[in-house]
């Protein structure tokens, strides 16, 4: 078998048609959650649970209408069903929801240029040469979303699980907002329920269920 050597794009700069793999492959590995769980170790039956507002979070506004309806359908896809009423669930899950604005790292010029045998692209060259910055570097602001799900039982209140997921994103980004956040960070933080008892972990929030 005869190979061809790699001949990029006519008009597409070596460095640039070298770059663009590893870009592609960023952009698909999407955003990730920090998760962190804890449990007693042993089996949760699955039974009814009802949403309940953690201290702080107004249980009867509509922003946390749409909190519980995110978690409670990420709830319901590992078998914990919406209970009838407060007095029939099996349990009551509390739930928190955090976000906070801040300043990010410093982002790249909008554009550098490579000498020696670099490339055109943000925040420097590929390759062996120089990147000159174009343009002041730009800041900007992150949207820190925290989601947190404590579950007790309602017989005797006790704590049988709980876990928190953290995630940052672009203040801006569409995927920051409360009501596209709650299901997917509900969905990472229940996945493999219940996970391992005090284990932090990295978790991709872009994907399909």
């Amino acid at each position: 078998m005869r190979f061809r050597p790699f001949r990029p794009a006519r008009g597409l700069p070596l460095a640039a048609a070298l770059l663009l793999p590893a870009l592609l492959a960023g952009c698909a590995s999407g955003p990730t959650a920090e998760i962190t769980r804890f449990n007693l170790g042993a089996p949760i039956p699955r039974e009814t649970v009802v949403i309940e507002a953690a201290p702080g979070l107004d249980a009867r506004g509509l922003e946390f209408a749409s909190i519980a309806a995110g978690v409670q359908s990420e709830l319901a896809a590992i078998g914990f069903a919406a209970a009838d009423s407060p007095a029939g669930a099996g349990y009551i899950a509390v739930v928190s929801l955090e976000q906070v604005v801040r300043d990010g790292p410093p982002r790249g010029p909008a554009l550098s240029i490579g000498i020696g045998g670099g490339s055109f692209g943000r925040g420097g060259g590929v390759g062996g040469g120089i990147a000159v910055p174009v343009g002041a570097p730009r800041t900007s602001e992150l949207r820190q979303t925290r989601l947190s799900i404590r579950l007790r039982r309602r017989s005797d209140a006790s704590v049988v699980w709980e876990g928190r997921a953290v995630e940052d994103l672009p203040a801006d980004a569409a995927a920051s907002s409360i009501a596209s956040a709650v299901p997917r960070l509900a969905r990472a933080l229940l996945a493999d329920f219940p996970g391992r008892n005090g284990e932090t972990i990295r978790v991709k929030t872009g994907g399909p269920r």
